[in-house]
């Protein structure tokens, strides 16, 4: 275990306790306010740091830059006394993802620190496949369908043999493994929960074959509270299934929490499903914002507009929603007439019912330019 400095005030420190010092042997305590002055001396022996920070003091924020200037290889989890959302913002910004509550408490302290330090042996010198993260700009806008179809597509138009997972993190209500026609016997819970246990051999058990090259870690059968998801430990899942897979497509939720942001700061590339709506466009430049408000470049997103229309009177054009998010559109996909409904009723791929399909080929267009834009599948 990492030599650990633990640097709160005395009265958040009660949780450094007999659970922690059985679990972390090297660790030590220092008492100082969220704006004293942290040195060099005490970071020079240190292997992994529990900070404390004020998100109102922008000393405090300015002590977390100045340990990442003097440290940048160190580990670091902010301890915070109220993660809000807003908070969380702040800290993605930046570059931090690791948090834990104030006071501490000694079984979640030991657990944060097992699992910052089981993340980096999962990962540390092993190749992790690229992650994309696929956002609906508003419910029922195709997101499911599109991420489950450029999977298989990808798989089928790589130049090399591909293994493709899709996880379904919208673990409320998410319909991917209807699309695929798998059961959510097993699901994307199981290995959040499988916690230490949790390796590659696992992720190959859960993850369901659909087609050729395609694997689906279904959402859970079961409606769990979004917030009660371990934002490390679902991190720590992706990674592993990045180690697995030669790529990972991310079905995020419709809601944005601390975990859902974190995956998406991870991610290689961020895409937002839109329509041709002022609706959905207010939506997806609000979900855009939020991305830039915690350091995600533009350069790593892109849209999708789905259902697209190009009939050249419509009020808002293709064109229209690339100027007005600020970012490049990966395709336009045209409205499906009927195919769709009913291959998802049957579990299958569109183009299994019906080779022509218009949205079966956009897909795949839009699997040629991911391919082509990137180092995916070569």
């Amino acid at each position: 275990m990492p030599r650990t400095l633990i640097v709160v005030q005395e009265r958040w420190a009660h949780g450094i306790d007999e659970t922690v010092r059985n679990a972390i042997p090297d660790v030590s305590h220092l008492d100082l306010a969220p704006d004293g002055d942290l040195s060099r001396e005490d970071l020079r022996e240190t292997e992994l740091l529990v900070l404390e920070v004020d998100p109102a003091s922008d000393v405090s924020f300015e002590r977390l830059e100045k340990v990442k200037r003097l440290r940048p290889e160190l580990p670091v989890i902010v301890a915070i006394e109220d993660a809000t959302l807003p908070v969380m913002r702040l800290l993605l910004r930046h570059g931090t993802r690791d948090v834990i509550g104030l006071p501490l408490e000694g079984g979640e302290l030991a657990s944060e620190i097992i699992n910052v330090v089981d993340r980096q042996a999962d990962t540390g010198g092993i190749r992790l496949a690229p992650a994309i993260c696929f956002v609906g700009s508003l419910g029922r806008v195709g997101n499911t369908s599109i991420v489950f179809h450029l999977a298989a597509a990808i798989a089928a138009e790589a130049d090399r043999q591909m293994r493709c997972c899709v996880i379904d993190l919208d673990i409320q209500s998410g319909t991917l493994a209807a699309h695929a026609g798998v059961d959510t016997t097993r699901s994307v819970l199981d290995l959040v929960e499988a916690e230490q246990r949790l390796d590659q051999d696992m992720v190959r058990n859960v993850a369901t074959r659909s087609t050729d090259g395609l694997y689906i870690l279904p959402a859970p059968e079961e409606i769990v509270p979004i917030e009660q998801v371990d934002t490390d430990q679902l991190l720590r899942v992706v990674n592993v299934a990045r180690a697995e897979f030669d790529l990972v497509l991310l079905d995020m939720p419709p809601v944005w929490t601390n975990w859902s942001l974190s995956l998406a700061a991870e991610a290689d590339q961020v895409v937002v499903v839109t329509r041709q709506s002022l609706a959905h466009l207010r939506q997806a430049r609000r979900c855009i914002d939020l991305f830039q408000e915690v350091g995600i470049p533009r350069s790593k997103i892109s849209a999708v507009v789905n259902r697209a229309q190009k009939n050249p009177f419509r009020l808002i054009s293709v064109q229209d929603v690339a100027d007005t998010l600020g970012v490049d559109v990966l395709a336009a996909i045209r409205e499906d007439r009927g195919d769709l409904s009913q291959a998802i009723d049957q579990g299958k791929l569109v183009q299994q019912l019906a080779p022509k399909n218009v949205f079966a080929r956009d897909v795949s267009t839009m699997a040629h330019e991911l391919l082509t834009r990137s180092e995916i599948g070569r």
